[in-house]
């Protein structure tokens, strides 16, 4: 009995150790409850690990083969590229160039090729930093112990320094200079062909462009673009030709390139292209029209490939062409226009090719050159315009502002101001910087922040960067409490007097500018052909009190009589108390005109 109790422990105990040894082999599935065995699991994480490794090889390889595809393919579009653009050719950005276009509210200064390439000592650029903050603040200490150093510094230290201490964040550096000289040299098989960067003043553009990177200044190459003495002189038969044979020149000997030859335009775009390549972020287009007293030239001059087009619409098409072939290059596109052309219309009586809502169509950037110098007695109200700095560039900028409320998508204003002393106007004022300050205060009063300032001996007075007191407590003029008025101050009442009074004169313009985009065609002659067909004379109107509906609608009372003449009888509409619905478009009022129909009422037309 005694040896079966002992038996029976010692199975017991060998059962316990068996399902001990069991249990330290095993664990539990906690998905499914289980028991799977430990070396099991290790085998399956270690496979695991290893098909994750397969994966992200295989992941690096899928990638490494889809990179060099895309290598393959653009080597294979560069070829192709090459043949197809032939002397124009410029690659296109790099596939690892992932820029965007950058959005900069821009207040510069013009610096030319000569002056870029002067040398840069930084130490130099802080120096004249420090001195120009103690000129702003009247430190005579600084300034006496600075002022010997800062006036032996070169134009280009200054210019950085400037920039360092105040506002001003852009340069707008020539990249083809007015005699249609590259300032850099250049890759490009045609600019190489006609010597345009043989003697080339900015040594390296791309440490120029990393230079102003780290002062954290926006670089714009202008491209002087149809005034190119030096590429016409290379290939006269792209140059304006003269019908009796030669090339035509100007009254001071320049001969111009042909704006209608879309190989002059292959030759400029090509340039734009290359400086996005060095790293400017926007291309300004100046001098992109033709050259001005067309009356003296127009009976004399020819122009091969104009095919029966006006100017403007070679200045437009160009314009049109450039946006297109310099997308992938991911650049702002800018140009400079005369200022007279916020006021006139259709290219008249300019006849240089230059009409606002053409141009702006295809631009990030419009850039009225409104220096105060350039216009004669008269305008604006004044007799000598360039004693009236504020008063020429509000009375250009509102023009400017309505112009660009006619358009769909309008390019932001950015005019060049006067940062020179015109001593050849009779009756001119020097300009200080009180007189710029009057400039750029106009413009910030009507919402326009953005400015260039042109001196072409690139000397500026650095306390013209500073904001004058006026300018503090300047509101932009859609965020004023006269929601009333618009951008350029105008009630409901003012602009539907406007409308008619254009009407009764038949100023086509004046009342296509303040019709609502959706209610008319783009096209002006179309429009006006339009109104000429409803045969309507306005004979009088009194425009009365307006209800502000919202800060965008408006209603305005009036009266008016018109006739219309149809065949030999005369009708007439005559309203004593009507409704006229206004609508804010583009932060300007217009004018949403109802249909006008004449009373049934006929008399007799007299003969």
């Amino acid at each position: 009995m005694r040896k079966y109790l002992i038996l029976s422990t010692l199975i017991v105990l060998v059962l316990a150790l068996s399902l001990l040894v069991t249990g330290c082999q095993a664990s539990k599935d906690p998905s499914d409850g289980k028991v799977v065995q430990a070396d099991t699991i290790d085998d399956e994480k270690n496979e695991q690990k290893e098909e994750n490794k397969n994966k992200e090889e295989i992941s690096e390889e899928e990638k490494r083969a889809e990179y060099e595809k895309k290598i393959a393919e653009r080597e294979a579009l560069e070829e192709q590229r090459k043949k197809d653009l032939g002397d124009f050719y410029v690659p296109l950005l790099p596939l690892d160039d992932n820029r965007e276009i950058k959005k900069v509210e821009a207040k510069g200064l013009f610096v030319t090729g000569n002056v870029a390439g002067m040398p840069v000592d930084k130490a130099n650029v802080q120096l004249y930093a420090d001195y120009t903050r103690a000129l702003h603040e009247k430190n005579n200490t600084k300034i006496n112990e600075l002022k010997s150093q800062a006036d032996n510094l070169n134009k280009f230290e200054k210019i950085l320094g400037i920039a360092v201490a105040t506002e001003i964040n852009t340069l707008v550096i020539d990249v083809k200079d007015d005699d249609g000289r590259m300032t850099y040299k250049s890759n490009i098989a045609i600019v190489e062909q006609v010597e345009a960067d043989k003697n080339p003043r900015i040594k390296d553009v791309k440490a120029l462009i990393e230079l102003l990177k780290e002062y954290d200044i926006y670089p714009i190459a202008r491209i002087v673009t149809f005034k190119d003495k030096n590429f016409a002189s290379h290939r006269t038969d792209h140059a304006i030709q003269l019908k009796s044979g030669g090339v035509w020149r100007d009254n001071k000997g320049v001969a111009w390139v042909n704006p209608y030859d879309k190989f002059v335009w292959d030759y400029n775009i090509a340039i734009a292209k290359e400086a996005v390549l060095n790293g400017f972020e926007e291309i300004q287009f100046d001098y992109i029209r033709f050259p001005d007293n067309a009356k003296k030239y127009n009976p004399i001059t020819d122009f091969p490939g104009r095919d029966g087009r006006a100017k403007d619409e070679a200045i437009e098409d160009f314009l049109e062409y450039a946006k297109q072939e310099l997308e992938p290059y991911k650049v702002n596109i800018a140009a400079d226009v005369f200022g007279v052309i916020t006021k006139s219309w259709d290219d008249k009586p300019e006849d240089i090719g230059q009409t606002w809502r053409k141009m702006a169509r295809s631009i990030d950037y419009m850039c009225p050159m409104i220096y105060p110098s350039h216009y004669s007695t008269g305008w604006y109200g004044y007799k000598v315009p360039d004693q009236e700095p504020y008063g020429v560039l509000a009375g250009a900028l509102k023009e400017a502002i309505e112009r660009n409320a006619s358009l769909k998508n309008p390019p932001v204003i950015r005019p060049w101001i006067q940062g020179f002393t015109a001593t050849w106007v009779p009756g001119y004022i020097k300009y200080n910087p009180k007189e710029v300050r009057e400039q750029i205060l106009a413009g910030k009063e009507l919402g326009i922040n953005e400015y260039l300032v042109w001196n072409a001996s690139n000397v500026y007075d650095p306390l013209a960067y500073f904001p004058m007191e006026a300018e503090n407590n300047v509101i932009h003029p859609a965020k004023r409490p006269d929601k009333e008025k618009d951008l350029i101050g105008r009630t409901p009442e003012s602009v539907l007097k406007d409308y008619l009074s254009a009407e009764k004169n038949k100023v086509y313009s004046k009342m296509y500018l303040l019709t609502p985009i959706k209610d008319r065609v783009f096209d002006y002659e179309e429009f006006k052909a339009s109104i000429e067909s409803l045969n309507l004379k306005l004979i009088k109107f009194d425009v009365r009190e307006y209800t502000l509906i919202d800060e965008n609608n408006a209603e305005v009372k009036l009266s008016y009589e018109y006739s219309q003449q149809i065949d030999d009888k005369e009708l007439k509409a005559v309203n004593e108390e009507d409704t006229w619905k206004l609508k804010k478009e583009n932060g300007i009022w217009k004018v949403v005109r109802p249909e006008i129909k004449p009373v049934e009422e006929q008399i007799q037309a007299t003969n």
